[in-house]
């Protein structure tokens, strides 16, 4: 369970560096003025840019943020397994069957943020962005498509 909420929480963190990248996106916008002349604008903030590359940039970042922090455990593919952690084996949950698809999104971010069972807390060592970014990026990447008991993950 303190891998999971692991996994949240660099979601999370990458989620925050995604929402700083897409702030950063410029465009050029170019207008007829009164007089006919046309008038540029440089370095406008870009909407269209922000809804299309945001989320993939978002998805980056949070990805970035579980191969740093929660990868050694969860393992790159969300399969989790038995890991030896300091000595120590642990049986460390999948993200993609029994109970990691029934939890809801605010039993993630608790897990990783307070740890527990085996994980470590991260609070303090990913912000809450980051933790967030973490669970949209787990049930985007490893649940999307699967059922949790009659009810299915279609994006969450």
């Amino acid at each position: 369970m303190n891998r999971t909420k692991l996994a949240i929480a660099l979601a999370a963190a990458a989620l925050a560096a995604a929402a700083a990248a897409c702030n950063s996106n410029t465009a050029t916008n170019s207008n007829l003025g009164a007089s006919g002349n046309r008038t540029v604008t440089v370095n406008a903030p870009n909407a269209n840019a922000a809804n299309t590359n945001g989320a993939d940039a978002e998805l980056a970042a949070a990805r970035t943020t579980y191969n740093n922090t929660c990868s050694k455990c969860h393992q790159a593919s969300g399969e989790g397994g038995v890991v030896d952690v300091d000595g120590d084996k642990l049986r460390v949950p999948s993200f993609k069957g029994g109970h990691a698809l029934k939890h809801s999104d605010e039993e993630y971010v608790k897990q990783i943020t307070n740890g527990g069972e085996g994980m470590p807390k991260f609070k303090g060592r990913l912000t809450p962005e980051q933790i967030n970014g973490l669970v949209r990026f787990i049930r985007t990447e490893f649940q999307r498509g699967l059922t949790t008991g009659g009810a299915t993950n279609a994006n969450k």
